[in-house]
């Protein structure tokens, strides 16, 4: 019995399906009417036409309703479905009639839906994943940044980015390597290679840039991709396809080191996301391999500054009264044998004036090497420098004319000032035999300033100004530390006619904190290295 129903439903719908299903919908409701009309109308006609008007009345409005009313409910759960999130919906029945059109319709935007949906949601991935790597790579950089200003060993730094890198790109292995003297390489550390590996491929980073310079002023360098050798690869990557990512750690144009990465040929798919990332580390750790190299010749330097002042101090001082004392004790020596008791006596004294010289020189540069660098005031550290000299030299008269404007000049040009006015006041009382000195400070509101010291001394015809070690170089000191500064010192004297100092300066010509000057030295202190 249900499977004639079926069949009775599948017939139905393959006549509507063929024809209009309005059509016989209609139809079938007009006969049914007219045939129950005639009905009313006749009342010797059979009730065979009534009945046969109302059964096609009521299939009338069954397909009234299989046409209509079941597809415009499929319709409505096909879209509250759609809207729910689930774009593989499909209608439970295949609508007849009018609505066939429609469903397929809506079948294929159902079908176009779910696909961009699946195209979203792959480009969703992609780009999550896009900035999730960016996000890494950003965190590495800022990292590695920030690490440059730490007060920590290069070495330390270089090791540990190495192996944060090499978990990054999944490499096999790695090396770092440091190039020193402009050729010469230096391993630094490695992460899972072997001797015959490191050795073999140490010159990878150099193979691009001897032809440009040989002092290492090429272009900038970028990533490089090297195949491993079929030997190597087999004797210890167990034949896989290994490439070796060559990274230049420069700065500026010069190459300071590089990283040997190892990778597999399935690990280079992901690489050019890395690309700009790699770059900007080699160029922010060559910047602190450079860095590391300026503050290790910066501090010889400092050290080289300050053996060389010593030097300076002791040769112009105690060193040469010490060297007078020598050629005393020969003399008295020479004195004891011709057994003349005045002149030994003659020469005692003098051996022990020289002594006591001696001495005063050493309190003396003892007071200077305790100056500090930066002064509480310049005009203040000037008169207690002056108050010392006429306590060891009460014979010499010292005036101050004090016309400094109260204003505040850098630290090391205060502090150069004050070493030249003491310098000064030091060769006065070694070499003028004046009886009053004149020390005038001055400035104007324009910037400009001078430093005037004068005596009344012997003062002399040509000034030592060699700056070769172990000669006198006194003068040449003062006229050094005034060019620090951007100043000029004139000597002017003759025999007889005493000596003036003249510094002059203005602010125009301040250094900032000279870099070129720095560059220079550091110039000079690498030429004496060598």
């Amino acid at each position: 019995m249900k499977a004639s129903a079926n069949s009775l439903n599948t017939a139905i719908k393959d006549a509507l399906t063929q024809y209009k299903a309005v059509n016989v919908t209609l139809i079938s409701f007009f006969i049914g009417a007219g045939l129950i009309l005639f009905a009313l109308f006749n009342p010797s006609a059979s009730r065979v036409f009534t009945l046969a008007g109302l059964i096609l009345i009521a299939v009338s409005f069954y397909l009234m309703w299989l046409t209509f009313v079941v597809p415009a409910r499929q319709l409505k759960h096909w879209t509250q479905m759609i809207r729910a999130g689930d774009l593989g919906a499909q209608f439970k029945h295949e609508p007849i009639g009018e609505y066939v059109n429609i469903y397929q319709e809506m079948q294929f935007i159902g079908e176009m839906l779910q696909s961009l949906s699946r195209d979203a949601e792959k480009q969703v991935q992609k780009h999550t994943a896009h900035i999730a790597q960016k996000t890494r790579s950003l965190s590495i950089l800022y990292e590695v940044a920030s690490s440059i200003n730490m007060s920590r060993s290069v070495d330390a730094l270089l090791s540990q980015f190495l192996h944060t890198l090499t978990e990054l790109i999944d490499a096999q292995a790695a090396t770092a390597y440091l190039i020193k003297n402009d050729t010469e390489i230096e391993l630094l550390t490695h992460i899972n290679n072997s001797e015959e590996i490191i050795s073999a491929h140490a010159n990878l980073c150099l193979q691009n840039s001897h032809s440009a310079s040989k002092r290492k002023e090429f272009a900038v360098l970028n990533l490089k991709l090297v195949e491993c050798e079929p030997e190597l690869k087999k004797k210890y990557f167990e034949n896989q396809d290994v490439y070796i990512l060559v990274v230049p750690l420069q700065y500026q144009k010069s190459l300071l080191g590089a990283y040997n990465f190892y990778l597999r040929k399935e690990a280079l798919n992901d690489f050019d996301d890395y690309d700009e990332l790699f770059t900007s580390i080699g160029r922010h750790l060559g910047a602190a391999i450079e860095k590391a190299h300026l503050d290790e010749e910066t501090t010889a330097l400092s050290i080289m500054r300050e053996r060389t002042h010593i030097a300076n101090e002791l040769h112009d001082s105690l060193a040469q009264t010490l060297t007078s004392i020598r050629f005393q004790v020969r003399v008295l020596d020479e004195t004891l044998h011709q057994g003349d008791d005045a002149q030994v006596w003659a020469e005692m004294e003098k051996i022990e004036a020289s002594i006591n010289e001696a001495h005063t020189e050493i309190r003396e540069l003892i007071a200077h090497f305790r100056t500090p660098t930066v002064l509480v005031s310049l005009i203040a550290s000037v008169e207690l420098a002056i108050d010392r000299f006429r306590q060891v030299n009460d014979e010499i008269q010292v005036f101050f004319q004090n016309e400094w404007p109260e204003t505040s000049l850098p630290a090391d040009t205060e502090f150069h000032i004050l070493r030249i006015v003491q310098e000064s006041l030091t060769n006065i009382r070694k070499h003028s035999d004046a009886e009053n000195v004149r020390i005038m400070m001055s400035g104007d509101d324009q910037g400009r300033y001078k430093v005037l010291i004068e005596d009344d001394g012997v003062g002399f015809a040509e000034p030592q100004t060699s700056i070769h070690s172990g000669e006198h170089i006194g003068l040449s000191i003062m006229q050094d530390r005034a060019r620090r500064f951007g100043g000029t010192l004139q000597v002017e004297s003759e025999p007889g006619e005493g000596t003036r100092i003249v510094l002059e300066f203005s602010l125009s010509s301040l250094p900032d904190q000279s870099t070129d000057q720095l560059h220079d030295e550091l110039e000079l202190a690498r030429t004496h290295n060598r």
